[in-house]
């Protein structure tokens, strides 16, 4: 297989082997939300290919896809770039968020392992040691802690749209909103305390003062209210 797209971990997690329009999609999808493509960045298919040393067809598919989930779009109808997301839709994005994490979080608190729970935990503590913690280490940590909660709530669809509602989510913040490193931490282990406790009511309210707190922190951030 091509070195330059070796299989990813989520693909080979589930038993699936992934195809190369599938590969191309995770690459693409992982240099949007690390900012390296940012939003308005034109996105030339042949280029891409280059970039990502696969053929053009794979690309055009993967492009296809992201287009069909609403992370690119045409320009003035002609060529794809990576969207932008305003405010207002942020905003709503995060409200569905909160109303479908929230519940993912109750349904999970009776199911997450505590081994999991402590690795989580662990990570938590590791950020807050260090003297300075890169952007993406800091999403990487929130974005394992959310899966974890949707890969035990018990339902695949719920977890699924979660994930696609975070990357948009993850995609304004990249590119907009200084980080909230600290409230997030301690909103986490908080989270974390609730699902340890198999308290399905603390981790519903939690999860949803958190999302709330991202939602209020943004507002403010970008407008100076």
């Amino acid at each position: 297989m091509n070195k330059a797209l070796a299989p990813l971990g989520p693909l080979e997690d589930i038993g699936i082997e992934p195809s190369l329009s599938d590969l191309a999609y995770e690459r693409l999808l992982d240099l949007m939300l690390s900012g390296e493509l940012p939003g308005g960045t034109p996105l030339q298919e042949r280029k891409l290919a280059l970039r990502l040393n696969i053929s053009r067809t794979p690309m055009r598919e993967a492009l296809t896809r992201l287009e069909s989930k609403g992370l690119v779009e045409r320009h003035l109808n002609r060529y794809l770039i990576v969207r932008r997301l305003s405010l207002r839709e942020f905003v709503e994005v995060l409200n569905v968020r909160k109303l479908l994490e929230s519940e993912a979080a109750a349904l999970a608190a009776l199911r997450v392992p505590l081994t999991e729970i402590a690795a989580a935990r662990q990570q938590i503590a590791d950020i807050q040691a260090a003297p300075q913690t890169p952007n993406a280490r800091g999403w990487a940590v929130d974005e394992a802690l959310h899966a974890m909660i949707g890969d035990h709530c018990g339902n695949q669809i719920l977890a699924e749209t979660a994930l696609e509602l975070r990357q948009r989510t993850h995609m304004f913040e990249t590119r907009s909103v200084p980080g909230r490193l600290h409230d997030s931490c301690a909103e986490h282990l908080a989270l974390l305390q609730a699902l340890e406790n198999r308290d399905a009511g603390a981790a519903r309210r939690l999860m949803a003062e958190h999302i709330e707190n991202v939602k209020t922190s943004t507002i403010e951030k970008l407008t100076g209210v």
